[in-house]
């Protein structure tokens, strides 16, 4: 895994004349329509992903019956690749759109430095920056007394630009996911017209050039150089660099999207269904207008969508395509475990 890591968060994003299909044809995924509306919009549709994402749509408006307002977490959009982004991107402008958020993470698993002395550096001075308030938050979760890292906020979440450097490992490990080393994500929020400029230059620039703007951003954000408060503003703005911000900063260059790969183990599924999907589970086996068949029914049904990241669970290579190729000629109606069992002798 590489020591730099770029991903792209929360799309939040408008368009003023389509449609909800026209939309989900675009971004992909599976969605389902809601009973109720979305933030005004009378109709609106839900799409949840496997690792806990979650993603809205919202139209039928009052006030604009052709406009379409969608939100998607970061969880949803992770296997997204480069090229998918600024697709979307380009489409936002060409219908007329804007975004009202994009969060982008720049990740360092080279261990520069931690959370702790960033917290130092700007307690000392060294911070250029236009954020006008800074906080260190120590993360603890409550069921299982893990210590799931600190956090240096810089801004306000009301504002229009927001800033968390986190231990990120600290906070996978917390949920019992292993992490091999150190972890630490400077995570930007930019919302409203800042968040349409990050969009506009998404839609316009190569992903090397993208990834040079945002640093570019970050940077514009706050800086860390050789001085103190004392100094004279002009001379805070102008002063040497700090070694370790230079290095983090170039690192960050040439950082890579970072695309996530379907979960892996059989484990972290079942583990995810236990907290997401048991509840309603149950309930429809129980309730009098679903039932057990009518889950079982959905079960099958649903064997016809799997895809690579289902049947790389079973296997890989060589033996997830003869795994397809045995699916194939099987009846899931006869059970699900008789897919797999070994032809007798």
């Amino acid at each position: 895994m590489s020591v730099w890591t770029c991903s792209l968060g929360w799309f939040r994003f408008t368009v003023s004349d389509s449609t909800a299909d026209e939309v989900i044809a675009r971004i992909g995924g599976g969605w389902i329509k809601d009973k109720k509306g979305f933030l005004g919009y009378r109709q609106g549709w839900l799409s949840r992903g496997n690792t806990g994402g979650l993603g809205r749509i919202g139209t039928a408006a009052t006030w604009a019956p052709r406009e379409v307002h969608v939100d998607l977490s970061q969880e949803l959009i992770s296997g997204w690749t480069y090229q998918k982004f600024q697709s979307v991107a380009t489409w936002v402008f060409e219908k007329k759109g804007h975004f009202g958020r994009i969060d982008v993470a720049l990740d360092d698993r080279n261990g520069v430095i931690d959370v702790d002395r960033i917290y130092a550096a700007v307690k000392a001075g060294h911070c250029v920056s236009h954020f006008r308030q800074s906080r260190l938050i120590s993360g603890l979760d409550l069921g299982s007394g893990s210590d799931t890292g600190k956090t240096l906020c810089m801004g306000s979440r009301q504002s229009d630009t927001y800033l968390r450097i986190y231990d990120k490992a600290a906070e996978q490990r917390a949920k019992e996911k292993p992490v091999e080393g150190t972890w630490i994500r400077w995570e930007m929020e930019w919302k409203a017209e800042r968040a349409d400029a990050v969009g506009m230059a998404l839609s316009g620039l190569d992903q090397d050039s993208f990834q040079k703007y945002i640093v570019g951003v970050f940077r514009t954000a706050l800086d860390f150089r050789d001085c103190t408060r004392a100094d004279d503003p002009k001379d805070r703005y102008y002063a040497p660099l700090l070694d370790w911000w230079k290095v983090l900063t170039e690192g960050m260059q040439r950082a890579r999207l970072e695309i996530a790969t379907s979960v892996k183990k059989i484990e972290e599924v079942k583990r995810w269904a236990e907290k997401s999907l048991a509840p309603m589970l149950g309930l429809l086996c129980a309730h009098p207008e679903a039932g057990e068949r009518w889950l079982v029914n959905a079960m099958v049904e649903g064997v016809e969508r799997w895809g690579s990241k289902h049947l790389g669970l079973f296997a890989s290579g060589q033996d997830a395509r003869r795994l397809r190729k045995k699916l194939r000629e099987w009846n899931p109606r006869n059970g699900f475990s008789a897919a797999f069992a070994e032809p007798a002798n």
